[in-house]
């Protein structure tokens, strides 16, 4: 089959290699989202990886299913507190070999929703990581800082839930006018905009980090008696709750390439003329 492999360069090309065998469901991709922890492993992860984790694939049946990127076990402690990402068996993969391949085999699926393309389904893991970070935001005005596809997904979410949402991102078309008065939360979804987040929230603020932002200073954490609270990956329940909402968030169209054309959707991400780009086999 054929597949997007990181070479003994560590640089993704297009190849042919042997279908995955072993435990899990066979099944046969139909799209995969490229996501930032994907590009951050370019030139980093070890030759012969295959990434992408945003993945729609199709069953020998017909049905169409949306693959779990993690699997918590859903029973010790840390998954009974809602911190189901640090479970001790959470970091084992559950697509193998990954999603830009023709065929991966699968631990973990849930089933997509007719009316709902393929591309789109795609959204459905990052958006379900988005549902559950937002559970950790309270409500009121909120700054996103990074408007990026994740930017996008929580500012969407949490306008539907009747936020007072703000952007703050580099590139203008992607922001909002900066709120006039100290916000009640921030949400971190780009690096090094850990300073734009503190400078924006008022007393007993609540930060929901999101990503890697880089140095956090902690005094105006102690100062105005912050809450930092990290979030990271989605669980099956919050994966079937963003197939449910996708329809009514009124999310952009991505750009659909074939995995033939890898090199070209990863600059367009790369220049930011592409807020998500999708790959199909």
């Amino acid at each position: 089959m054929r597949a997007v492999v990181l070479d003994r360069d560590r640089l993704p090309r297009l190849d042919d290699m042997a279908e995955p065998e072993g435990e899990g469901e066979l099944v046969s991709v139909r799209a995969c989202g490229l996501c930032g922890s994907d590009v951050e492993k370019i030139g980093h992860a070890p030759a012969g990886t295959v990434l992408g984790h945003e993945v729609v694939a199709v069953r020998d049946g017909g049905e169409r299913v949306v693959l779990m990127h993690h699997l918590p076990c859903g029973e010790c402690e840390r998954c009974r507190t809602g911190h189901e990402s640090t479970c001790e068996l959470f970091a084992a993969a559950t697509i193998r070999p990954g999603g830009f391949a023709e065929r991966v085999r699968a631990d973990a699926f849930v089933a997509l929703a007719d009316g709902i393309s393929d591309a789109v389904g795609a959204y459905a893991e990052p958006l379900g990581c988005v549902l559950r970070g937002t559970e950790r935001v309270p409500r009121g005005a909120i700054l996103v800082v990074g408007g990026g596809f994740i930017g996008q997904l929580f500012a969407a979410v949490l306008r539907q839930r009747g936020d007072d949402v703000f952007v703050h991102d580099l590139i203008p078309e992607r922001a909002t006018e900066l709120p006039s008065a100290p916000v009640d939360a921030a949400v971190l979804c780009a690096r090094g905009g850990a300073a734009t987040a503190l400078a924006a929230l008022g007393p007993a603020g609540v930060v929901v980090v999101f990503a890697d932002a880089g140095w956090l200073d902690l005094d105006p954490v102690y100062r105005s008696e912050l809450t930092v609270i990290g979030s990271r990956s989605a669980t099956p329940q919050h994966v079937r709750a963003a197939i449910e909402l996708i329809p009514a968030l009124g999310l952009p169209e991505p750009v659909t390439l074939p995995l033939e054309e890898f090199a070209k959707g990863l600059d367009l991400y790369r220049r930011g003329e592409a807020v998500k780009v999708v790959f199909t086999p």
